[in-house]
């Protein structure tokens, strides 16, 4: 029998759910209003509600309230539909108007069974919050006129397909036949599903010629935009780096996403959208090589690599033609999926605890259980050094300690006659630890963001109105001489005010880019 020590945490998965429920309430506040913001943290602290019970929660909250600041309906954005907007009718309406808009979003749910709402935790972090990445996405493979036609379901949310297309068109009139294609394109792959008046059950579209002319209104298919994002992370994310050729083993990968598309995704989670098939459809070697427009040595050569442990074993071959190389071959996304997530823990964890962290990390994840001696000669570093280490991997929760009595004997046992054996879990330790701390790191993150942009907005507003005072100082009628000097005098501190407007521009760049690099390692952590 063994005793598992951990370090003094609470339930990670609890603790998890916290920071991913503390983003998403952050982000909401930011783009809907802080009265949207507030109503998803009354759900995420109380559960699901309906809408009268919801309302009664919101206003009996005494502390950081948005309706104690004055009236509920400036923060609507719109009129609302009553007489009068003071007092509860003007609250209750307010609050009707925002979980309406809120359900369309998709950050909220609605049972029509029991009348309850709840907080779609995944789907609303990625619309949300890692919208940025979606754009990326699709300004990569359609230009400015998949962004178009993206923003206006990310604004809108639901609208017919028509006038999804003719709203764009109005904004970008030069690229109305490009943005037609595009919106072809985005069919055909499944990027936008029908939802049928009055009915709740959705109809993914498909690529007929009639899917256009439904009335009925549409919405962006979040599944099958993760889908392919996916394959564009293992081609851009883990087979570029693994592979000298990375273009033989996205060409390899690219056949079976080809000729996998449209299959049905596996549902999880009802708080998180459907995930890509945890494995491709079979292929046999000779319709691979037919599919593979490359020369077969080469893709011979990448296809038996893909499929051993140094490639990450990304491909599996059933072994059931005659001669085992004829395959079927399956492409193995959960296998990608798992060494894109080692790679995000190594990141994390050489970020807080170097070199060696990550060593003691890779021998514990190899080895499951191992002593700090051995782990201090595998990992090449000095006894006392390596068990620092592993302490504050402790604290951190990334690893754990699991004491093991020499005799089996648990009681009266003294500690000289156990061994303390050191384990890590990708599943049960790294994964939920690196979760929290991305999720954490990216709500402050996104906040310091915000007071930047606000800093860099005012100081290039009083930049310019100083340089525009400081011009109009100088006195027409100078002499040359009066005039340089007063020209020398104002260039002085106007490059001084140039470099400190440069500053908080500099610091709203560095955070996008951390924001950016957070969002991706969530994407992959929690989306995948």
């Amino acid at each position: 029998m063994a005793r598992v020590w951990h370090d003094s945490h609470h339930d990670e998965h609890a603790r998890m759910l916290t920071e991913h429920a503390e983003l998403l309430e952050s982000s909401v506040s930011e783009q809907l209003g802080p009265l949207a913001g507030f109503l998803v943290r009354t759900l995420n602290r109380r559960g699901a509600l309906t809408l009268r019970g919801l309302a009664d929660a919101v206003k009996r909250e005494p502390f950081g309230n948005p309706l104690s600041t004055g009236d509920a309906a400036r923060h609507v954005g719109c009129p609302l539909a009553v007489s009068a907007v003071a007092g509860d009718v003007g609250t209750d309406a307010a609050i009707k108007e925002l979980m309406a808009r809120l359900v369309l979003h998709r950050v909220v749910w609605y049972d029509a069974e029991r009348h309850v709402y709840g907080v779609a935790l995944g789907y609303g972090l990625l619309l949300r919050t890692l919208f940025p990445l979606v754009m990326q996405f699709f300004q990569r493979r359609y230009g400015e006129t998949g962004v178009t036609l993206l923003m206006v379901f990310h604004q809108l949310a639901m609208v017919p397909w028509e006038a999804a297309l003719r709203l764009a068109m109005e904004r970008r009139p030069a690229l109305s036949e490009a943005l037609r294609h595009c919106g072809r394109e985005m069919e055909r792959l499944g990027f936008i599903e029908f939802v049928s008046a009055g009915k709740s059950v959705e109809v993914a579209v498909t690529a007929t010629p009639t899917a256009t002319l439904s009335p009925d209104p549409c919405r962006l298919h979040v599944g099958n935009i993760l889908a392919e994002m996916l394959h564009d992370a293992i081609q851009h994310q883990l087979l570029a780096e693994r592979f000298a050729d990375g273009g033989v083993a996205a060409a390899v990968m690219e056949a079976f996403a080809t000729l996998g598309r449209g299959r049905r995704l596996e549902e999880r989670s009802p708080m998180f959208p459907p995930v890509h098939p945890r494995a491709s459809v079979s292929l046999p070697l000779r319709v691979l090589l037919r599919e593979v427009p490359l020369a077969e040595s080469a893709v011979m050569a990448t296809v038996s690599r893909m499929c051993r442990p140094d490639g990450d074993s990304l491909l599996s071959n059933d072994g059931t033609a005659t001669v085992a190389i004829e395959g079927p071959y399956r492409f193995r996304y959960d296998a990608a999926i798992d060494a894109m997530r080692r790679d995000c823990c190594e990141r994390l964890v050489f970020a807080r605890h170097g070199v060696l962290g990550v060593r003691l990390m890779k021998l514990l994840l190899q080895h499951h259980n191992m002593e700090d001696r051995m782990l201090a000669e595998e990992a090449i570093a000095t006894l006392p050094r390596t068990r620092e280490v592993l302490h504050a991997m402790l604290r951190d929760g990334y690893v754990r300690q699991q004491e093991v009595p020499k005799s089996g004997v648990m009681a009266d046992r003294q500690p000289k006659n156990s061994v303390f054996l050191w384990g890590c879990s990708l599943e049960k330790d790294l994964l939920p630890v690196v979760r929290m701390q991305v999720a954490k790191a990216l709500r402050l993150t996104l906040a310091r963001l915000s007071l930047e942009r606000q800093a860099a907005a005012s100081q290039a507003a009083s930049f310019t109105a100083a340089a525009a005072t400081a011009g109009g100082a100088i006195p027409a009628a100078a002499s040359k001489v009066a005039t340089s000097e007063a020209a020398a005098g104002v260039r002085r501190p106007t490059g001084e005010a140039t470099a400190e407007a440069l500053r908080p521009q500099r610091a709203v760049a560095a955070l996008e880019s951390s924001a950016l690099a957070l969002m991706g390692t969530m994407l992959v952590l929690d989306f995948y």
